[in-house]
């Protein structure tokens, strides 16, 4: 059985703010894709492809949805019992995977790099210098 096509959405700057205060809200964009009056998510993804514009308004309010799923994790912390503590851990790691890809400058782990030498040890420096014999002056007869 087929699922009846939308009807196409054209593209307009008030839908496409009302979609990113959603997105901005905590709901996937495939439920804001959702509704009649809506876009699918193909073309709604369509529109980000060809406006480039529309980009840094987007990734704005993927990233300000992180701080809304803070609320979820509070409410989690409230209604934890003995009884669901390893469900509530479950739906607490699972929020905060996902808040460290909506805005890994904030929740994401931190991440360092250390330059080491050979088994840990200090590292060397190795300078290799070419000289060109053609751009040596010879030296003169008198020296």
């Amino acid at each position: 059985m087929k699922t009846p096509r939308k009807k196409p959405i054209h593209f307009s700057q008030k839908l496409f703010d009302e979609m990113m205060e959603e997105l901005m809200l905590g709901y996937p964009l495939s439920q804001i894709c959702s509704g009649d009056k809506r876009p699918t998510l193909r073309s709604f993804y369509r529109w980000l492809y060809k406006n480039p514009a529309l980009l840094s308004p987007y990734r704005h309010a993927r990233d300000i949805s992180a701080d809304s799923l803070e609320g979820n994790i509070l409410t989690l912390i409230n209604t934890t019992t003995t009884t669901n503590v390893s469900l509530c851990k479950l739906r607490f790691e699972m929020l905060r995977w996902i808040m460290a890809r909506r805005a890994p400058k904030r929740y994401g782990e931190k991440q360092t790099i250390e330059h080491t030498g050979h088994e840990g040890g200090p590292l060397t420096e190795i300078r290799r210098i070419i000289i060109d014999p053609s751009t040596q002056t010879a030296p003169s007869p008198d020296t």
